[in-house]
């Protein structure tokens, strides 16, 4: 490698390090952690809709109560959503964009199945 290949590639190296800070790949990681698991993703796709109740959200994932509930407070404290009372209930809604725009682009590129693009595989 030349000189010039060197320098290329120790800028290239220096331009993904910062790219990728700790910190940046910590929030990503956490972020795509709670979508990771099934009920917590249900909830944040159908919060990208409308605010819902956890007896709402109890029926649009077919979980328990006592898992919603426990997923909703999780999002909550780890400030992913925000939540209102509404006479005896209480809505939540996402207060995230980021969470909706990741879910919009997931929705995008994985089409219902006769719907969209074909498979790539």
């Amino acid at each position: 490698m030349g000189v010039g290949q060197v320098h290329a590639a120790e800028n290239v190296i220096e331009t993904i390090k910062a790219r990728f800070a700790d910190i940046r790949c910590s929030r990503v990681e956490q972020v795509i952690g709670t979508m990771a698991n099934p009920v917590r993703f249900h909830i944040l796709c159908a919060l990208t809709e409308q605010p819902f109740t956890v007896s709402e959200l109890v029926e649009i994932c077919g979980a328990t109560t006592s898992n919603v509930s426990q997923q909703l407070k999780m999002m909550w404290m780890a400030g992913y959503l925000d939540k209102t009372r509404d006479g005896k209930q209480i809505r939540y809604r996402l207060k995230d964009d980021r969470i909706l725009k990741m879910i919009r682009f997931l929705e995008d590129i994985y089409q219902p199945e006769g719907e969209g693009c074909a498979d790539p595989d």
